[in-house]
């Protein structure tokens, strides 16, 4: 079951993306199991973060073309950190010494209220400003009249905009450094300080959906220290804490949120999905390697022969090499028993005998799940770890439950009752409609149905082109294509004809399952 990820698309309400989704091995009322269901779209919180905007060089930031004017002192009018922008003439001198007047309209663009601030509006195909000829304009302007603080201030709102405008290209550093350059020349600005805790939050959001939780948490925390009242930021800082396994820290600055902003996403049901964690795994016992950060509870007994930990290392090692991806961050595995899992993902159905939310969960083997299948689970819950970061979170349901089954299939039993009754009368589903098909409120055959068929139209990829097509596939989603044009490009075939051959190569593999 995955919840992934967390996403930032800019200025739209939301960690990513649509949200993550819910993915888990599935188990079938004899206690077998084939993989994974995906029961809701995405937790509560896997809803992205509303990103609070940075302001950003647009036409409310402009400078104007130059106009020849008689001579004139700058004007007195000053910027407020307000919801308006005042434009102020400056007095220019060119290289050949005469004066003339350059209208250089520098917004404040800082985002109010959620509302960008414009000043003046330049036609549409007026190039965008270039701010570091206006700051270094302005810092002479600056030396000349020390004096003058709307020179200051009109500096300071240039090096702000030239930050924003960096940090739009995730030039973090260089825009920082504006920004802070931006508040010692205005101090008296109390937006620019917001504005640099936009910009580390927003650097926190790259670097926490890279799985560079390290530095996002650094850079979260920094945003906070920039603007307390941020709550976006806790939200994010709760999400990072989350995903470390730290729960009573990931419960405090999720607290702090909703003490911020009650409304905030679907923080609220984040907290009360914590809350329920904590009793449970506050207790678990760490056992900690290289590539798996793995928690288990302390009573659990060992079955003979088997350990996790060499079932995760064979997963890192041969799905690794067919993704040819290997993580470089240690991911969180909890084991429960089959009580304690039951009892804190009661909102999936019966059928779910693991999860994948960012942390891989699973049962240890027991009276209904014998060693085999629990291999096969983890094998399925690794393979949606390496989906979402390939992905980026954006592959569909079915491909990516078709994906883990057919890397989990190769521990454990392959089912193909359904896909096979379905084949006979002519009832298996168009890849259309694989994506509804694995919702908690679907008979449990019409589930296996969907897990069945997905794995075989994945098998017949592999076989048909190789693997090494499917990596190239999952990098297209991540850009951002839609599945159906990626399988045209990829494979050099009308989608409808891809599937046409699927169905004629079917029998292909009845025969050759046992």
């Amino acid at each position: 079951m995955v919840r992934t990820g967390f996403r930032n698309p800019r200025g739209r309400a939301g960690p990513s993306r649509e949200p993550r989704q819910a993915r888990g091995a599935w188990r079938t009322p004899q206690g077998g199991t084939q993989a994974t269901s995906h029961a809701a779209r995405r937790r509560g919180s896997a809803q992205p973060l509303v990103k609070p905007w940075v302001a950003a060089a647009g036409p409310g930031a402009v400078v104007a073309p130059p106009r020849r004017r008689a001579a004139t002192t700058p004007s007195s009018s000053r910027l407020g950190p307000v919801a308006r922008a005042r434009a102020t003439r400056l007095a220019r001198i060119d290289e050949t010494g005469s004066t003339r007047i350059a209208a250089l309209l520098i917004a404040l663009c800082a985002y109010v209220g959620g509302l960008p601030v414009v000043a003046a509006q330049l036609p549409v195909n007026d190039p965008p400003p270039d701010w570091p000829s206006v700051i270094s304009r302005l810092r002479q302007e600056t030396q000349q009249h020390p004096g003058l603080a709307i020179m200051r201030q009109q500096l300071a709102v240039a090096l702000n905009n030239y930050g924003v405008q960096l940090a739009d290209q995730g030039q973090w550093d260089q825009a920082k450094a504006q920004l802070q350059e931006a508040m010692r020349v205005d101090a008296l600005n109390k937006q620019f300080p917001k504005n640099l805790a936009n910009i580390y939050f927003s650097e926190a959001n790259h670097d926490y959906e890279a799985q560079r939780t390290d530095e996002a948490k650094a850079a979260v925390e920094q945003a906070i220290v920039f603007n307390p009242a941020l709550a976006q930021a806790y939200g994010l800082l709760g999400e990072i804490e989350y995903r470390r396994q730290q729960l009573v820290k990931a419960k405090a600055a999720w607290e702090k949120a909703v003490e911020l902003d009650p409304y905030l996403g679907d923080i609220a049901k984040r907290l009360e999905q914590v809350k329920e964690e904590l009793p449970v795994e506050s207790k678990f016992e760490r056992l900690s390697q290289a590539y798996f950060d793995l928690r288990y509870e302390e009573q659990l007994e060992r079955p003979a022969g088997f350990d996790v930990r060499d079932a995760l290392l064979q997963a890192r090692s041969e799905v690794g090499s067919d993704f040819a991806y290997w993580p470089k961050y240690k991911i969180v595995v909890l084991i429960y028993s089959a009580q304690s899992f039951r009892a804190l993902r009661a909102e999936t159905p019966d059928w779910v005998a693991g999860q994948f939310d960012g942390k891989i969960r699973v049962p240890l083997p027991n009276g209904q799940m014998n060693v085999e299948t629990v291999k096969q689970i983890l094998f399925h819950e690794y393979t949606h770890a390496l989906v979402h970061d390939l992905s980026l979170n954006k592959c569909p349901v079915w491909f990516n439950e078709g994906l883990a089954e057919y890397e989990g299939s190769k521990h454990g039993p392959r089912r193909l009752d359904q896909l096979t009754a379905a084949a006979k009368k002519d009832q298996l589903l168009a890849w259309s409609q694989l994506e509804g098909q694995f919702s908690a409120a679907l008979p449990v055959d019409s589930v296996a149905l969907g897990y069945q068929e997905s794995r075989s139209v994945v098998q017949y990829l592999v076989d048909r082109y190789g693997f090494w097509r499917i990596r190239r596939v999952l990098k297209a989603l991540a850009d951002g294509a839609a599945l159906e044009d990626v399988l045209s490009q990829e494979f050099h075939i009308k989608p409808d004809r891809l599937e046409a051959n699927w169905r004629v190569w079917l029998p292909q593999l009845f025969a050759s399952s046992p």
